[in-house]
């Protein structure tokens, strides 16, 4: 079985769904796309679908050790279809468990950290540091020595308003706040507002700074504070402690150092301006190569560290390398993808580039006629693969073989020898050269629409706007987010969860989506709701859930019958809403679904389906029905108005039937689909009426509900029920 077809809702025989639109022909960008499908939309903001439950589907078939006979269907997916919280750094909201776990795995104490904790217990502590120094890692472990291991901590962003800011979660003990918006100083009534509210939820705060003179100048003449400096250990301390928990037997440590001696000395490789994250870099290449030196290769060269002091020279020696400089930049983008599909990148931008990554213009004679000497730009022999990778100091991999897709193939990816070298020559190129940045723009926003290509674009275009700063830090995603191009915006919303990785940067890209999901354009529109469901919204879902709903209420705001543009809003809109509900979310997007029907201001029409399209994902709601929990009522209620509403009624009377098909194999979920078929049947109008219709037609010996809604018919049929007439 291939990922994707793991990645649908599974139909159990007889209940088949409607056909999902078949992706377009690989016939290369274009500036009018085929439509995309919801799990394409999915896979291209981050958000990995995964399928309804896991069962297996085999009457009278022994699947263990037995022939299979009749209508055989086996699906692998996951028991808690709800995938948790998403994984990485949290800027808004709970902080995983996992990660407070892998910043206390190998943790070295500074000589600075008892006397943060000191001040940490006094009121909020301001940790100020340079980017790699580890100020995260440290806020997290001295949040955790504070509040006790297993303690809850939130994550704040840096545009929250201390002034205004309430503990929401009575049971949270720690906040990690990342950074301080500069438009916004912090006083000191807000200062001991902030401390008040803390030593009343008896909880602690960490406040992330960079390392800039003059704000720390300036807190400490106008707060009162001083504000500690994250100065990482020696890197020493930090390869001791990190290798010593990694590998605890020290026999076993022996041994792998042992291949060091043969062309290093670890005191060496451990040089002064290592920081902790490069230390981590260096143990995991020695634990991976297992005592083998020749796994273990030039580790000297392969450490990051050096990578960004080299950038300048290599861009220096490819100057007049139209070739090379086009391979550079595709690989640097494209880091780890196949080679074919960086050499097919790197000959479009240099064909693009019309000439302009040619360091000198040939000359002309008086009539304008080329003389001889040019290379000819058609050339295909030009420079051979092995060449290219040698000059930009990059590799081949081995041979593997990817399963991504709807079928097997094998790769070579292109790997830079130096680690993290891709992000340093982007980075040295978008900030010295400024016109190589607009051709990098018209290069990038017309890749070809695959996952595997629009992802690292993504990346490095938010990227880019943490490297370029000032007022017009997201022109050029902006440009995305206004292309007709699905795929462009797919970028744009990637970008923007990246680019609001920036304390500064992130008030902007909140502005932004703000005004851009009031405007008139369909393009702005499904922006927002892409990004909404990517990376960004994933770490913010209460502003994602109110942009959402912006979007919505935008759509019924318009006269007339709905337009084709309204329908492309709404599709991504479902999108984000199934991303933000498999990431973890599945209360708080259900709980916004039921304040907008309550409402009434959003077309309730529009939210029912978006509750329809849930219900293939009913791990949740059978939890809750089968608990009787809080929102089971609520669960029920919605359930009753989805069918009888006509629009609505055979998405989820469809849905219903699966799980009443899917629980004879689950205990749990027999008993959350008996309870709410047993709540439906006891105030039965015409939607309940058709669902036991459908039940009673369709449904097999075995199936939940079943008896209910045969036993509520009959009662019907006797006269003993009237709503449903």
């Amino acid at each position: 079985m291939t990922p994707d077809e793991e990645s649908q809702p599974v139909e159990p025989p007889g209940l088949a769904a409607p056909a999902a639109p078949q992706p377009p022909p690989d016939d290369g960008p274009s500036r009018t796309e085929a439509e995309h499908d919801v799990p394409e939309l999915l896979d291209a903001i981050g958000a990995a679908a995964r399928g309804p439950l896991s069962f297996v589907y085999a009457p009278r078939g022994n699947v263990n050790s037995g022939a299979v006979h009749g209508g055989q269907r086996v699906h692998n997916g996951v028991a808690n279809e709800g995938r948790g919280p998403r994984e990485g750094r949290v800027r808004e909201g709970p902080v995983p468990e996992a990660e407070v776990r892998a910043a206390a795995f190998g943790f070295a104490r500074p000589d600075w950290f008892g006397g943060a904790l000191a001040e940490l217990k006094k009121g909020p502590l301001f940790l100020a540091g340079r980017p790699g120094s580890g100020r995260r890692t440290a806020a997290l472990n001295l949040l955790r020595e504070s509040c006790g291991e297993g303690a809850l901590l939130r994550a704040l962003d840096s545009v929250t308003e201390l002034d205004r800011w309430q503990p929401t979660d009575p049971s949270a003990r720690g906040y990690l706040m990342d950074g301080l918006f500069p438009s916004r100083p912090l006083g000191p009534g807000v200062l001991g507002h902030v401390r008040s509210l803390l030593k009343k939820a008896t909880a602690h705060m960490v406040i992330m700074l960079p390392d800039d003179a003059a704000l720390l100048r300036r807190l400490e003449q106008d707060l009162h504070v001083r504000p500690i400096r994250c100065v990482p250990p020696p890197p020493a301390m930090v390869f001791g402690s990190y290798f010593e928990e990694a590998v605890p037997d020290q026999r076993e440590r022996e041994r792998l150092l042992s291949a060091l001696n043969r062309r290093h000395e670890l005191s060496e490789l451990l040089v002064p301006e290592l920081v902790p994250a490069e230390v981590v870099e260096l143990v995991t290449a020695i634990v991976t190569a297992d005592g083998d030196p020749d796994a273990l290769g030039d580790l000297g060269g392969r450490l990051s560290y050096r990578a960004e002091q080299e950038v300048p020279e290599l861009m220096r020696k490819l100057r007049g390398d139209p070739d090379a400089l086009a391979f550079l930049l595709a690989a640097s983008v494209y880091e780890g993808l196949d080679h074919r599909l960086v050499s097919e990148e790197a000959a479009r931008l240099l064909k693009l580039s019309e000439g302009r990554l040619t360091a000198e213009l040939p000359p002309t004679d008086s009539s304008g006629a080329e003389k001889t000497g040019r290379p000819n730009p058609d050339f295909v022999f030009r420079r051979s693969l092995t060449d290219l990778l040698h000059i930009v100091r990059a590799v081949r991999q081995e041979r593997a073989i990817s399963t991504e897709g709807a079928y097997a193939h094998s790769v070579q990816g292109v790997v830079f020898v130096r680690h993290r070298q891709a992000e340093a020559v982007l980075r040295h190129v978008w900030r010295e050269y400024g016109q190589l940045s607009d051709l990098l723009v018209e290069w990038l926003r017309e890749v070809e629409r695959s996952t595997e290509l629009t992802r690292p674009v993504g990346q490095f275009m938010g990227r880019a706007a943490r490297w370029g700063g000032g007022r017009r830090a997201l022109r050029h995603i902006q440009a995305l987010a206004e292309s007709d191009r699905t795929t462009s915006r797919l970028i744009a919303a990637n970008a923007l969860g990246i680019a609001a990785e920036d304390p500064v940067l992130v008030a902007e890209v909140r502005y932004r989506l703000q005004r851009w999901s009031l405007a008139v354009g369909v393009h702005l529109r499904t922006t927002v709701a892409y990004t909404c469901g990517a990376e960004f919204g994933l770490s913010r879902p209460d502003l994602a859930l109110r942009l959402l709903h912006d979007l919505l209420l935008g759509v019924r705001s318009r006269p007339g019958e709905r337009s084709q543009d309204d329908g492309k809003v709404l599709l991504a809109v479902r999108v984000a809403i199934l991303s933000l509900f498999q990431a973890g979310n599945e209360a708080k997007v259900f709980g916004r679904l039921v304040e907008w029907l309550d409402a009434e201001r959003c077309d309730a029409e529009q939210v029912l389906s978006l509750f329809g399209q849930l219900l293939l994902y009913p791990g949740w709601f059978m939890r809750r029905l089968a608990d009787k929990a809080p929102e089971a009522g609520a669960i029920v209620e919605i359930v009753r108005r989805a069918l009888n509403t006509e629009s609505s009624f055979d998405a989820t009377c469809a849905a219903l039937l699966r799980w009443a098909d899917w629980a004879r194999w689950d205990e749990t979920q027999f008993s959350a689909v008996e309870n709410l078929f047993a709540a439906l049947a006891r105030a039965m109008r015409f939607g309940e009426f058709r669902l036991f219709v459908e039940m009673d037609e369709t449904g097999a010996d075995g199936w939940a509900g079943l008896k209910t809604a045969r036993a509520s018919l009959s009662r019907w049929r006797a006269g003993e029920r009237g709503e449903a007439a």
